[in-house]
């Protein structure tokens, strides 16, 4: 027996919410605000252990091109 319309559309519209849905829609928003901001407390202390890295990187370039004069090595 073939559905109507009407049954269809029943059948795919959502629920009429309910205060123990919107509690649990709360519920998932709030962990997934804590993970969010967790993610981005980690970022940040990666910025600046990369940040760290670069400012040792680039002043082992400057100490190595002047204490090496070598003309060949700085064709390089």
């Amino acid at each position: 027996m073939p559905l109507d319309r009407e049954a269809i559309i029943a059948g795919i519209t959502p629920a009429r919410p309910d205060l123990v849905r919107l509690e649990t829609v709360v519920t998932l928003c709030e962990q997934r605000c804590k993970r969010a901001k967790e993610k981005l407390d980690f970022a940040a202390g990666e910025v600046v252990d990369a940040e760290t890295a670069l400012k040792c990187a680039i002043s082992a370039r400057a100490d190595w091109i002047e204490n090496n004069p070598d003309p060949q090595m700085m064709l390089l």
